[in-house]
């Protein structure tokens, strides 16, 4: 099986809280980034203790959003999950939030990883310049992709979720 993306789809979702960890890369290359943030939410998972589910959330992450004390230029990459809420973020972890409203949904199926993570690239372009302006939308405060850990392999299977504002 090649890659495959579903037809987007829009859901309407209440606010996420997502607690996790983050890690910097410069330049372009993100690669550092990823790899950081698995390795250090991979050592850390277990001390969130009100995890919602099984998803496994990832996105590009600007840290000055949530901590002005980190400067505004610095690119990170967050791996996190959804929580209940944000009153046991444990000491070292970022907490943060993406509003409620509509999202549209691709999900990237694929034989492995490279592939499915391939997908999200691809759905996120697709998305942010053909769907969303040919639907009237533009982006909101919100882009990531997940996956369900517990879910069996292959097939590879991340989502992507993108908020939707109308477009002004």
């Amino acid at each position: 099986m090649a890659l495959k993306l579903s037809e987007p789809r829009v859901i309407e979702r209440d606010p996420y809280l997502v607690v996790g960890v983050y890690c910097t890369f410069e330049g372009d290359d993100e690669g550092p980034g990823w790899s950081g943030a698995y390795a250090e939410f991979d050592r850390r998972r277990h001390e969130i203790t009100n995890r919602k589910d099984a998803m496994l959330l990832g996105f590009l992450y600007r840290p000055h959003k949530d901590d002005p004390t980190v400067p505004q230029d610095v690119r990170s990459c967050f791996i996190g999950v959804e929580v209940d809420d944000l009153d046991h973020v444990p000491a070292g972890m970022t907490a943060t939030r993406f509003s409620g409203g509509q999202y549209v949904v691709v999900e990237c199926r694929g034989d492995a990883q490279e592939e499915a993570a391939r997908g999200v690239g691809e759905a996120i372009e697709y998305l942010s310049s053909t769907w969303m302006p040919k639907h009237g939308y533009q982006e909101g405060d919100a882009c990531f992709a997940c996956a369900h850990e517990d879910a069996v392999k292959p097939p590879y299977i991340e989502h992507v979720y993108i908020k939707l504002e109308k477009r002004r």
